[in-house]
């Protein structure tokens, strides 16, 4: 394994030395043949975590101290997705099992967690799922099926899902596997729900989108029956897909917006009598809003006795504001073409108070323009109430920075800058020139950073959030990606380098220098060393 610091000077160690002479034994085993193909890497915590599938291994590189540790651990059988756990140092890895052929046991599909330290914990799942979906707080993981994929199996059932309550070790009961019922479709994803008060008591809901129609689970009570509510009638053929759930977690209720409709869908979750032991003790109320055309957004607003929707519709060139309460919905009328909203507390040019506004833009290169809307009195003022600002560009993409009182636009790269800082305060916007569009940016974890690079080149770029300085270090390899790392006391981003082995340069986000930067190459050849060691 080589390591540099400082002036990038390299040492070898034990580790490559070996690997090297065992791959160039002329009768060295096929087991050190096997793809050195990895899995995407992921950050956990302090660490970052590669997956290799042929060994069924994780390579976790723990860089929490000055000299980084790099430990071994095993997966389950035909590892296919590895993503950071949401709010905790672990990372999920979801293997699909072995089916097993001439000397080859079967093995079942499975999900291991994977802490920043080497430890782990498993969960068998039986089928070979490979989607996963957490709630806002980790704690809940559902492994589903996705359309766009084979099972890899004979036979399989695309409406399986297993649950998962991460808090609690694998028993009786955890993960909850079930077939959710289907009305001919199978799941195209899985959102969850805030914590929220349903029938007198806190729940967390999975929501499963499907075409034309949604089915809810109970978390707290995964005993009890899924509820599936269609969204059309049997004889309406369009196939409108749910592509955005608001929860209203103060008064029970979920709002959908789907492709191909015009309509919003209002859930209302009300309370019943149950039935049996694994029937609900609430239902949801159906209720269908016009939305003008193409609806392509939507934020809630106001206080829980008066909720509000606020909703962006392209195709009619206008924003809504639909009183959830009164039932009751006002049109305002847009200059710039929007599809996305974003609700912000902030000042305005006309006044210093820190207010509930609105920014309404679009991404995508087709419109140049953004509107501002001031929320208060909006029912009553409505076009009044909206101010236009020109960016003389159209926006690619969009990266709100609501916390720093900005929003950052990438446009066409051109003489006057591919990026601009749009002040939401001062409503100005001011250019900032960019190699690198803004899909390939990072925040750092504590977001005091935004990270770039392109994918050919040896710069690492970055903004300094807290002054939008900009800045940039010259590292010793092309970049493929860049991963920003949390833990310690100090922030770090490490960028990936193409190498077979394995190779990293981890930088100071505190003291971007190559000084105070150290790589390290041939962390994925120990893999192999264990093996070799095992037998």
């Amino acid at each position: 394994m080589n390591v540099t610091t400082h002036s990038f000077n390299r040492y070898r160690s034990v580790a490559l030395s070996l690997a090297v002479a065992l791959t160039a034994c002329a009768d060295r085993d096929a087991r050190y043949e096997l793809s050195m193909r990895t899995l995407a890497p992921v950050a956990a915590g302090n660490a970052l975590v590669y997956v290799q599938p042929a060994l069924a291994r994780a390579t976790v590189v723990d860089l929490s101290q000055a000299t980084p540790a790099v430990r071994q651990v095993a997966v389950g059988d035909d590892p296919v997705l590895v993503q950071p756990r949401v709010a905790h140092d672990e990372a999920l890895v979801l293997s699909r099992g072995q089916r097993g052929s001439a000397g080859v046991a079967p093995a079942p599909a499975s999900l291991t967690a994977v802490t920043a330290a080497g430890a782990s914990r498993r969960w068998t799942l039986g089928s070979p799922f490979n989607a996963l979906s957490q709630n806002g707080d980790g704690r809940y993981v559902m492994a589903y099926f996705n359309n766009s994929a084979s099972a890899g199996r004979l036979l399989f059932n695309p409406n399986e899902v297993a649950i998962v309550d991460l808090d609690r070790a694998a028993a009786t009961g955890n993960p909850v596997v079930r077939t959710v019922r289907s009305f001919g479709g199978v799941p195209n994803g899985v959102v969850f729900s805030p914590r929220m008060t349903v029938a007198g008591e806190p729940r967390t809901l999975a929501v499963v989108l499907s075409d034309a129609y949604v089915t809810l689970l109970d978390l707290n009570h995964p005993e009890r029956s899924e509820i599936t509510v269609r969204l059309t009638l049997p004889e309406d053929a369009r196939a409108i897909a749910p592509a955005q759930v608001v929860f209203d977690t103060d008064n029970a209720t979920m709002y959908l917006r789907a492709d191909q409709s015009n309509d919003l869908y209002v859930l209302r979750l009300v309370t019943v009598t149950p039935e049996s032991a694994t029937a609900n003790d609430f239902r949801p109320a159906l209720n269908q809003l016009a939305a003008g055309v193409r609806p392509a957004d939507l934020a809630l607003f106001g206080e829980a006795t008066a909720r509000k929707l606020l909703v962006v519709s392209p195709g009619s060139r206008d924003a809504r504001v639909i009183d959830t309460v009164a039932n009751t919905t006002t049109v305002v009328p847009l200059d710039a073409v929007a599809s996305r909203v974003l609700l912000f507390n902030g000042p305005s040019p006309r006044s210093a108070t820190s207010e509930l506004r609105a920014l309404l833009y679009s991404t995508g290169g087709v419109a140049s323009a953004v509107s501002f809307v001031e929320l208060a009195d909006i029912e009553s003022r409505r076009s009044q109430n909206v101010e236009t600002l020109q960016l003389g560009r159209v926006i690619n993409q969009a990266l709100p920075l609501p916390e720093r009182g900005v929003v950052m636009f990438g446009h066409p790269s051109s003489a006057t800058g591919s990026l601009s800082l749009l002040d939401l305060g001062h409503r100005t916007a001011a250019p900032i020139f960019s190699e690198v569009a803004l899909e390939s940016a990072r925040f750092d974890d504590d977001r005091q950073a935004l990270w770039v690079a392109p994918r050919t080149g040896e710069r690492l770029g970055y903004i300094e959030l807290t002054n939008f300085r900009p800045g940039e270090i010259r590292l010793d390899a092309p970049i493929t990606d860049v991963i920003p790392v949390s833990g310690g006391t100090s922030r770090r981003v490490v960028a990936l380098h193409d190498a077979a082995d394995g190779w990293i340069t981890v930088v100071d986000g505190t003291d971007v220098t190559r000084e105070r930067s150290r790589s390290l190459r041939g962390f994925l050849l120990t893999a192999l060393l264990d093996e070799g060691e095992a037998q």
